[in-house]
């Protein structure tokens, strides 16, 4: 799916100057099974996965992969950019649980206490023409599985700087995946 995060003129939705992960290591397969059961298209089978096929799909390795970018012709962002936190500074201690209520269902998602260790990145101005693609969760756990991200007021930004205008698109990815029937 995606989520337009333009508020300009009232828009529902906005950047979220909240540091967080979209998904927790309970979370992300719970929600993988909703959007089973709700239908997830596969691309590279040219249909609809059956609530079989993801459960089968589940039993390997998924990601759930974030890509964001600017959807402006105009300038690059200058206000309320997304930053990402560098996961490997980032120990398991720091993160929390937090709900998300919804009218059909609860999600779940990591919020992160503050650290002066916790190594912050960001692309400064950042054009339509880049993105930044990041996991916010990965079933493999050696390696990074939860990047916290967070819209923030650049310093550096003009007063008079226009709203950010982005996209961002979660997809998932299905690592070493039973051969299925297209």
């Amino acid at each position: 799916g995606n989520t337009n995060l333009n508020a300009v003129h009232g828009g529902s939705a906005a950047p979220v100057p909240r540091v967080h992960c979209d998904y927790t290591a309970a979370g992300a397969p719970r929600r993988l099974k909703q959007l089973g059961e709700e239908g997830i298209f596969s691309r590279l089978r040219g249909r609809m996965l059956t609530a079989e096929d993801v459960e089968e799909l589940a039993a390997g390795r998924f990601a759930f992969i974030n890509v964001w970018r600017s959807i402006c012709d105009e300038h690059p962002v200058m206000q309320q950019p997304l930053a990402v936190c560098d996961e490997n500074t980032v120990p398991a201690s720091d993160r929390f649980v937090y709900e998300l209520r919804f009218p059909d269902r609860t999600g779940e998602n990591y919020s992160l206490c503050h650290s002066a260790a916790h190594k912050w990145y960001y692309y400064s101005r950042q054009t339509k023409d880049e993105c930044l693609v990041f996991k916010v969760y990965d079933k493999k756990e050696d390696g990074p599985r939860f990047v916290f991200h967070t819209a923030f007021t650049d310093p550096s930004s003009p007063s008079d700087a226009p709203p950010r205008k982005s996209i961002e698109v979660r997809t998932i990815a299905f690592f070493d995946a039973p051969t299925l029937k297209a």
